[in-house]
Order: C-alpha cells, then structure tokens, then sequence
C-alpha cells in the first residue's frame, strides 16, 4: 500500500477534489470577469487576489504524475511555485513519506490559502514534509537549502521564466521541472516554453496533454549559453 492510498490521505484528497469541482462554475465565472487567458503567460496582476477563494488544483491525473515521478526519481528536495490550498503539495509529500524522508517547499502569495493548505496538509498527516512559505515566491525561494530533484510550476504563469532562472544554479543535474498551463502548440507565444524547449538553454523538454498542458523538462545540467 502506498500513502495515497491510506484514509487519512484519501479521504482528504477526495474532500478536496471534490471542493475544487463544486467551486469550477465560480472560477470559469470570474476567470472571464477578471479576463485570464488561460493559454497566455499575459494574466493580470491582481488576478491571485481576485482568485484566493478559488483552489485552482491540479488534477487527479496530475496529482498520480507528481507522485509517481517523485517517487520513480527517488527525489528528496522538492520545491513548488504555487501551493493554493494544498491539493498538490499532498501528493507531493506523500511520495516523499514513501521515499522515506525528504522536504518540500512551497511559495504561496496568498496568506489566507497558505493558512488553509497548512490545515489540510496537517489533516493528511503529512506536515513533517512541507514547509509553506507565504509571500513573493521571487524571494521566499530565493536561498534554497538543498539542490533541487524536482521544481513544480504552478503559480502564475507570468513568473514561470523568472522563478526557474532564479532557481536554475540550484537544479541538481537531472533534475526535473513541471510546469502546468503552458500551451502544447509551439504556434502560441510563450517566453517558458520558448525557453524550455530550446536545448541550448540546457533542457529537454516534453508537452503533456494533462489539464491543458503541463511541461516536462529534464535540466542536462549545462546550458551552452552560459559558455557564450
């Protein structure tokens, strides 16, 4: 048995899982009041205060693919832009119980979700694993404490490219970044995915067709630029 599948673990996750689905009629709402192209790196910039009532989750589907590629890298340090209320931030954690040790950390803008996701994560019985930490993420993570296995984007796209520069002499070589609601086609303009997908900058990037698009970058831990 693996820890998703415990009570406690379970029985959260489907309480917030089903949450987030009963608020989507809300959020599709105000996402076209505040207009926040999803496909767009372009959102407002009040749009997280706008949004804090709202999860904004990842999917089951998401939630399994974090689990399982923490578990199959055997990561131990695990840093995520984005914790809302804590939805992923529990898959996280719990491949790390059952890697038998490790940390994540995780940046959240809004206090009133980071106190929520902090709730929740205790409720699951995972707190030992997760240090939330509220406030601008470009400098909350600023100093990581360890090198990073696996970094997961999914605060505001706007901050993806400036999140991962800032966090890249920190990536341990094989490292792994996901990124979610970066648009698959390479006809729609966006500077992180432009960045990722181009090898020179030292990645090898996939597109997922999960929740819209989530892209998956292998670090090689060199980037020919650095060397012009």
């Amino acid at each position: 048995m693996n820890t998703l599948m415990t009570p406690k673990v379970a029985n959260m996750l489907d309480q917030l899982h089903r949450e987030a689905d009963e608020q989507m009629p809300s959020v599709r709402a105000t996402v076209k009041q505040i207009g926040i192209d999803q496909t767009s790196e372009e959102w407002p910039s009040d749009w997280a205060e706008r949004m804090s009532d709202f999860y904004l989750p990842v999917s089951r589907e998401q939630g399994r693919f974090l689990y399982q590629t923490v578990r199959a890298t055997k990561a131990q340090y695990v840093v995520e832009f984005g914790t809302s209320f804590g939805i992923s931030a529990i898959y996280i954690a719990a491949a790390l119980h059952d890697n038998h040790g490790g940390k994540l950390v995780s940046a959240e803008l809004i206090e009133s979700k980071a106190a929520k996701a902090k709730k929740h994560i205790h409720n699951a019985g995972l707190n030992d694993y997760v240090d939330i930490r509220i406030g601008d993420a470009l400098a909350t993570l600023k100093d990581p404490e360890k090198l990073i296995d696996l970094l997961y984007l999914d605060g505001g796209p706007t901050l993806y490219l400036r999140v991962l520069k800032l966090l890249q002499p920190h990536l341990r070589a094989a490292a792994l970044v996901m990124a979610d609601n970066v648009p698959i086609t390479k006809d729609e303009t966006n500077t992180y995915a432009e960045y990722v997908r181009n090898p020179t900058n030292g990645y090898i990037s996939t597109s997922i067709e999960m929740k819209g698009g989530t892209e998956y970058s292998l670090w090689t831990g060199s980037c020919v630029n650095s060397f012009l």
